[in-house]
């Protein structure tokens, strides 16, 4: 159990110390000529000899800061130990013994010998004895780390634990769920100690006992009792997990070449990943466009209109794309290109303005615009207004009807200069000539350079949004484009934006697929005796 109402006093590291350097030539004539490790180390645990025996320790790079601050105000306190006891070894039990512990505690605390949060945890201890609280029937921490770990004594030890404040939050609910389990008759794991539990159950001839024990005792949710169920079937069929515990290390593990095949054989025997979803893995590599792991990763990448070629090669190289769909983007980017190549130079002028001339050129080659390009787009084409001398000599296609692409185009006189339906309708029954020649695009007298349009929206990236306020022609007219804006015969349209996606993601199957084992066995670290 993790209840530390014991406390380890840090007197002199010194000896430690010399055990780890191997350059130490004996005698050491500095410390009276000691011949030995442990002669060195009985000549430094004499009080006398501290401050001889911390200058060689400084000098010689034998100690951590830390461990010098702490020697330091050992040293500063004159030396003088709780209950006169002489030497780390000496020291450690005296204070291992509760019956010391309020002496201790102050020594500690006065000389500070112990981390503010330690020092926290021992006093909540310290007043709860105080207050008649029963620890636990054991003398001294060592003991008592022995005595707590056997199934019979938890319920006395967790009981201390909770009303010392010792055990609090979630580890106190952990703490009762083990003990109703224990007291409903299931059966721990035969380990003692969280360390002791934690290699037990990492081991996949264990792993049964332990998740039964885990969800028995209420550690998992109904979602990772499903997930360890499909673990336990792939065990017994004989898979192995990967050699790793808790998500973190997994993760790390997983994603090095060298074990690919290993997790994906375990994901796929354990039900993680379906026949479809392992062999796209497999024939990526468990790798997105351009190398990119993990769906958050390869999202950005697939964001960046500079990757949008390389994404959506991927995507058809490893035909995530069916063929329909496939043809139809490709005719949507065809004619973009082919739109951008008839464009008025005013219109290239705004947008290069707006997006940037490098934004402008990738569209050029294809690229499809993102939905905040795609609303500065059309409030380009929005702008244009016919050329000189023809104003008011078409009409957009009347209500019902969409233009090529969605644009919106200003608003233009009819026939006569009339505006709206009710007026234009007048107009011509009395000029039935005047409005003969007033015809949509492609059917007038008037020949333009070829069908000119905005290009299309495509894709979920690129949605471009309802026309601002203002744009809309009153009483559901709209003027028809210019001739340098003419309606392109339907052959030549773009499909629907709607019916062109954009190239899907790699399948979520390869965005590491290990990661859910890791969260298995993170769980399973996380409740067997997570209380000790």
């Amino acid at each position: 159990m993790k209840t530390k109402y014991l406390i380890i006093i840090v007197i002199l590291m010194f000896s430690s110390a010399m055990a780890a350097v191997e350059n130490i030539n004996y005698p050491v004539e500095e410390l009276g000529g000691c011949k030995s490790e442990s002669d060195c180390k009985a000549y430094c645990d004499k009080p006398g000899n501290l401050k001889v025996c911390l200058d060689f320790a400084k000098e010689n790079n034998l100690m951590s800061d830390k461990e010098l601050a702490q020697a330091e105000k050992f040293l500063a306190a004159g030396g003088e130990s709780p209950g006169g006891c002489v030497g780390k070894d000496v020291c450690e039990e005296y204070c291992n013994d509760i019956s010391h512990i309020d002496e201790c505690i102050s020594f500690a605390e006065k000389n500070g010998l112990i981390p503010s949060e330690e020092l926290e945890e021992v006093k909540k201890v310290q007043s709860a004895i105080k207050r008649g609280v029963k620890p636990p029937a054991c003398g001294n921490k060592r003991d008592c780390d022995v005595y707590c770990e056997e199934s019979e004594h938890m319920e006395e030890c967790i009981a201390f634990g909770l009303e010392s404040g010792f055990i609090q939050g979630k580890e106190a609910e952990d703490a009762q769920k083990m003990l109703q389990a224990v007291k409903r008759g299931v059966k721990p794991p035969p380990c003692k100690g969280k360390k002791a539990c934690d290699e037990y159950c990492s081991s996949p001839d264990n792993m049964e006992v332990c998740m039964n024990f885990a969800m028995e005792a209420g550690f998992m949710s109904e979602q990772e009792k499903a997930d360890s169920q499909k673990m336990l079937q792939a065990i017994k069929k004989g898979v192995k997990p990967p050699p790793c515990r808790g998500r973190q290390e997994c993760d790390d593990y997983c994603g090095q070449d060298g074990h690919f095949e290993e997790c994906m054989n375990f994901a796929e025997a354990a039900g993680f990943m379906n026949e479809k979803d392992a062999e796209m893995a497999r024939k990526t590599g468990g790798k997105g466009p351009g190398g990119c792991k993990g769906k958050e990763k390869c999202e950005n990448f697939c964001n960046n209109p500079d990757n949008q070629e390389t994404c959506f090669n991927f995507a058809k190289d490893n035909g995530m794309i069916p063929e329909e769909d496939l043809k139809k983007m490709e005719e949507g980017r065809q004619q973009m290109k082919q739109s951008f190549e008839q464009m008025p130079a005013g219109v290239e002028e705004c947008l290069n303005n707006a997006i940037g001339a490098d934004m402008v050129e990738k569209m050029k080659n294809g690229v499809m615009p993102q939905r905040d390009i795609g609303e500065k787009m059309q409030g380009c084409f929005q702008k244009m207004g016919p050329p000189p001398g023809q104003e008011g000599q078409n009409f957009q296609p009347g209500p019902g009807q969409e233009n090529p692409g969605d644009q919106i185009m200003p608003q233009q006189a009819g026939p006569g200069g009339c505006k709206g339906p009710e007026e234009c309708q007048k107009y011509c029954e009395s000029n039935p000539e005047a409005c003969k020649n007033f015809g949509p695009a492609g059917q007038n007298n008037q020949q333009g350079p070829g069908p000119i349009q905005m290009p299309p929206c495509q894709g979920e990236n690129c949605q471009y949004g309802p026309p601002p306020q203002g744009t809309m022609p009153p009483e559901g007219i709209q003027p028809q484009p210019p001739d340098n804006f003419q309606q392109p015969p339907a052959e030549q349209q773009p499909a629907p934006s709607d019916n062109l996606p954009p190239p899907p993601p790699p399948p979520g199957a390869f965005f590491k697929p290990e990661s859910f084992l890791g969260s298995v066995l993170y769980v399973i670290a996380k409740a067997l005796y997570s209380m000790r």
